[in-house]
């Protein structure tokens, strides 16, 4: 049986009536201002009790009132008479106006109950103050209607909030130092730049045309009571905003340390995570009034009462990939079939060189033991290239990373004047990830015509334990990675037996393409953001990857229309490779572009309208014009528009006789048409996180359309494609190939990292 933490208003109000108001007396004219100052008086409404929400923008109406009796219209016709608010009739409410009424009651029913809002977390009040401990108490929240009910689902977790400390403060004015923050309330990265030079209490903002000091502004814009008059205000760069902001001290935390993890008793398990949700439904909620009447909430539900599908798509035991040859193998065999099979692609020889903090006996010997791991599996011969450094080894003498980086640019026209297929390995002296990327960076950097080297990662402990013959599963996966990377497109140490797109209605099994794209924002000051995204086809052969500038944080209609004439020409330009090179062919017929996270509906519009209309404006035309003019690429075309949310707060169990396990993997859980929940990879510790994936569009180019996959169909093809994680052979994870690599992509460039076109990021 699948349970879920979501909990139903089980005396929910049934076809709940609604009013709206207009109001014609507000003292805003733009359509902004308008409505954050609309959304004031909603909040405030809220406050004394009033379920409102914002009416929708197509309405006559400001502000709609759900069920509301004599004395709550009375309430708001005194309250706001200024505003000359006038009552439309009453009318039966829309699905949207209770499910936003409803978000709204949650909401103040939490801050009123000593809730912070902490980016997607809800952190008490009490918890935040308490610096004894970095680890906050937090739930994941998130109010909407179920099945026409009221519904809660909730999360328990951990908010990690670093105190920041009068010496960060102090850093922070060094300009060879970064001090990166986080800041309420939406918890956004920053960069701090230091003192303002004066306290809370002597600056004042303006707030609806009011001035107000930065407590009582911080109070009134956003509900957060924990500023002082006498606590000092800090500058902080907001890279998303692209401003530098002085913001209180007590909302500005440090940033999370990098390797830093929670602890294990942190790391809820299923029966504690249902015991703790049930918890504080029960203790937070038991009081939470709606539309007149005291919420009552149920207990867990199950995914049938809920009217939830629950498919399964097999585990990895029934799950086959195709190795060197052609031949078949189970997923869970790849370690053997390797060593007598070889790769997919065919072997792969090159050069290394390593760049270690000191040179030494088990710097050698385990590098000797990973080249020979390399070749016990087949998948080709590495040898330490003797003419670079001293026999391959480049020594730079520090731990520190702007050391690395110096000591690249030294040897850099060395490795230039190498021929063959070369792979530079980064020796870590830690978790500090910082040196790795600053030595990616120099060693992909074009330097006055110096070509990019690819670089492996590896620990100076997993290094010490191959030369000590314990460190066998580092180096078989090590292996793996550095195959990719030296053997670049077309790449695969396996692929699937059965191509991933092999179900879906209507497409050719084997024609599809799967672009995972992200926005990322380099750390220096007016940086611009960068759109980026990997690809694979679906047998899960690597194709290429990509980059480049958007002007903004949001994908505008110019780069996503930039961004799809990219991926068609490098995916047709494989498809041509595959049919000459003898390999299996690629017929590229279908494409799917899927989004690292939630697609809102401003974002969705656009992405419809540009494959559709082009972009007129800047004479860029629709796809299907670009598909039929072209002699490179294909006459015809499918395009779905995905969305891959990492991190949704719903949760899925399984009941074990009393108790609580976690789902299997290869189990979802359906809602409606366009979405589902994907439990792709059953955890060794802790509580399965599902994926969410929606549809958000589907359109054939060219051709006669084909239907619109179902959520349960592309459940079943992001399962498959997460089959193909060559970085761990012997245990595949949670995310498809594509997203892997995206996710990569996306890390290096936030490191300020120009990654070379097409270099996989494995």
């Amino acid at each position: 049986m699948m349970l879920t933490n979501i909990f139903q208003m089980r005396n929910a109000p049934e076809n709940p009536s609604m009013r709206r108001v207009k109001l014609s007396g507000l003292p805003v004219d733009e359509k902004r201002d308008r409505i954050s100052f609309i959304q004031a008086i909603i909040s405030n409404l809220n406050k004394m009790g009033v379920d409102a929400s914002l009416a929708p923008q197509d309405s006559e109406g400001d502000i709609t009132l759900l069920s509301p009796d004599g004395n709550e219209l009375d309430l708001m016709r005194a309250t706001y008479d200024t505003f000359n608010p006038e009552f439309l009739g009453s009318k039966k409410a829309t699905q949207y106006e209770v499910e936003e009424a409803w978000q709204n009651r949650v909401r103040t029913h939490l801050s009123e109950n000593g809730f912070q809002k902490v980016g997607r977390k809800y952190v008490r009040v009490d918890d935040i103050l308490d610096q004894s401990s970095d680890f906050k108490e937090a739930y994941e929240i998130q109010a909407e209607i179920i099945d026409g009910k009221p519904a809660i689902s909730i999360d328990p977790c951990t908010r990690i909030m670093e105190a920041l400390s009068q010496d960060d403060i102090r850093r922070a004015s060094d300009p060879e130092e970064r001090v990166d923050v986080q800041v309420l309330p939406k918890w956004k990265n920053g960069e701090l730049v230091g003192r303002a030079g004066f306290k809370a209490g002597d600056k004042s903002f303006e707030y609806h045309g009011e001035s107000l000091p930065t407590p009582k502004y911080w109070k009134k814009k956003y509900d957060i009571e924990i500023v002082d008059d006498d606590e000092e205000m800090l500058d902080i760069y907001i890279p998303d905003y692209d401003m530098e902001l002085p913001y209180p001290a007590s909302v500005v935390f440090g940033s999370f340390s990098r390797g830093r993890s929670l602890p294990d008793d942190l790391k809820k398990g299923p029966k504690q995570r249902v015991s703790e949700a049930a918890t504080a439904i029960d203790q937070y909620f038991d009081s939470m009034q709606f539309t007149g009447s005291e919420a009552d909430l149920s207990k867990l539900t199950t995914a049938k009462e809920l009217g939830y599908n629950t498919p399964s798509f097999g585990s990895s035991y029934d799950f086959d990939v195709r190795l060197g040859d052609e031949r078949k193998a189970g997923v869970n065999d790849i370690h053997k079939s390797l060593k007598r099979d070889g790769p997919y692609a065919g072997p792969v020889n090159g050069e290394y060189v390593v760049i270690t903090p000191e040179d030494g006996r088990e710097v050698r010997e385990g590098f000797d033991e990973l080249a020979s791991i390399y070749n016990q599996l087949n998948l080709g011969s590495i040898s330490r290239c003797s003419e670079v450094g001293n026999d391959g080894i480049i020594e730079v003498g520090s731990q520190n990373s702007n050391t690395y980086a110096n000591r690249i640019t030294e040897v850099r026209d060395q490795l230039d004047a190498i021929d063959s297929d070369l792979i530079a390995f980064v020796v870590l002296p830690g978790h500090n990830q910082d040196v790795y990327f600053q030595a990616r960076g120099k060693l992909f950097e074009r330097l006055f015509g110096n070509n990019p080297v690819p670089a492996q990662a590896i620990q100076y402990k997993n290094v010490v334990k191959l030369a000590n013959d314990n460190g066998y599963f580092i180096g078989v996966n090590t292996a793996s990675q550095v195959y990719v990377k030296l053997g670049k497109v077309g790449s695969a140490v396996w692929i699937l037996d059965e191509p991933a797109d092999a179900h879906v209605p209507g497409v050719e099994p084997g024609s599809t393409c799967y672009a995972y794209h992200d926005v990322s924002r380099r750390p220096d000051k007016k940086s611009a953001a960068t759109a980026y995204s990997a690809t694979t086809d679906s047998y899960g052969r690597y194709i290429a990857t990509g980059a480049q500038p958007t002007g903004g944080e949001k994908l505008t209609d110019e780069v996503f229309h930039s961004i799809l004439n990219e991926l068609l020409r490098k995916v047709s330009a494989f498809h041509r490779r595959q049919e000459t090179s003898g390999e299996k062919d690629f017929h590229f017929k279908r494409l799917v572009f899927a989004k690292d996270g939630k697609i809102g509906w401003k974002e969705q519009k656009m992405m419809k309208k540009v494959i559709r209309e082009g972009v007129p404006s800047e004479g860029k035309r629709p796809i299907s014009e670009i598909l039929d003019e072209s002699g490179l690429l294909p006459d015809d075309m499918i395009i779905d528009v995905v969305s891959v949310n990492k991190s949704p707060n719903k949760r899925v169990v399984t009941r074990d006789g009393n108790g609580f396990d976690n789902v299997a993997g290869g189990n979802a859980m359906i809602y409606g048409d366009e979405s589902g929940l994907l439990v792709s990879h059953k955890p060794e510790r802790g509580t399965a996180k599902p994926l969410e994936i929606t549809a958000n569009d589907h359109v054939s180019l060219n051709r006669d359309d084909v239907p619109e996959p179902t959520a349960e169909s592309l459940l079943k093809e992001y399962y498959n494609l997460s089959y193909l994680n060559w970085s761990s052979i012997f245990s595949q994870g949670k995310y498809a190939l594509p997203q892997i690599l995206t996710q990569n992509l996306g890390e290096n460039l936030s490191a300020g990292i120009d990654v070379p076109e097409n270099m996989a990021m494995i």
